[in-house]
């Protein structure tokens, strides 16, 4: 059976690519918690923005997760909404 052209096989090296740029593991359990800077500043760049799903390797109700402790770590200013380079 002949498979479409752009299926398959295709997209391999894109995917292998971004599991190399992976912030987390699978084997690694997540929990985030808002008061731990260190952790949350990982998941962030350096203009102060969220990084993807598809970079940090995590599922949706773990960024989820993640996404309500930075914006609560922001609300009770452990983190900067913006770095200072970009004020």
């Amino acid at each position: 059976m002949r498979q479409k052209p752009g299926r398959g096989q295709g997209n391999k090296s894109i995917s292998n690519a971004l599991a190399s740029k992976k912030k987390v593991s699978k084997n690694q359990a997540v929990f985030f918690d808002y008061r731990d800077e260190r952790k949350l500043k990982r998941f962030i760049n350096d203009q102060g923005k969220m990084i993807p799903r598809r970079i940090t390797g995590l599922s949706a109700k773990e960024q989820n997760l993640l996404t309500h402790s930075v914006k609560w770590a922001r609300f009770l200013a452990v983190i900067p909404y913006v770095s200072d380079e970009y004020k």
